[in-house]
């Protein structure tokens, strides 16, 4: 639900008559869907101050983990890449005041960190082979 969601947030945003006030066309999906998910977050339907936005920043960070051409075992250099080549860290609303997510992303970029070995795990699809083994077993029994 939720990466359907990051998905299809740029259309949301695009034609939800509400959010014109705040939705440039001519901006960029990507800076469209933060810019969607920042009021969604404006609306404290949740307790964790930007869920939304941290969300779709995780979602494209996965995402860029999947497509990347660089090693993932160095972290550091994704995260750096990432911010150069996939996402912009801040926008500008209507008024032109700077709306900066940084400290959303450093918590994510921690997070990972301590989980590095989990991820890498799971970006591997060892997991895949375990249950493919399980599988065989089964079938075999």
């Amino acid at each position: 639900m939720v990466n359907i969601f990051i998905d299809y947030g740029a259309q949301y945003s695009v034609y939800d008559e509400k959010d014109i006030i705040y939705n440039d066309i001519n901006d960029p999906v990507l800076i469209r869907q933060l810019k969607y998910f920042y009021h969604k977050d404006l609306e404290k339907k949740y307790n964790d101050e930007n869920l939304y936005v941290k969300t779709y920043y995780l979602h494209h960070l996965l995402d860029y983990f999947r497509e990347t051409r660089f090693d993932i075992n160095n972290i550091e250099l994704i995260f750096q890449k990432f911010l150069e080549e996939k996402v912009a860290i801040e926008f500008s609303d209507i008024s032109g005041n700077k709306i900066n997510f940084q400290n959303e992303l450093d918590e994510i970029f921690q997070f990972l960190r301590e989980y590095k070995q989990e991820l890498l795990t799971d970006l591997k699809g060892n997991y895949l082979l375990s249950l493919k083994s399980e599988e065989n077993s089964n079938e075999k029994s």
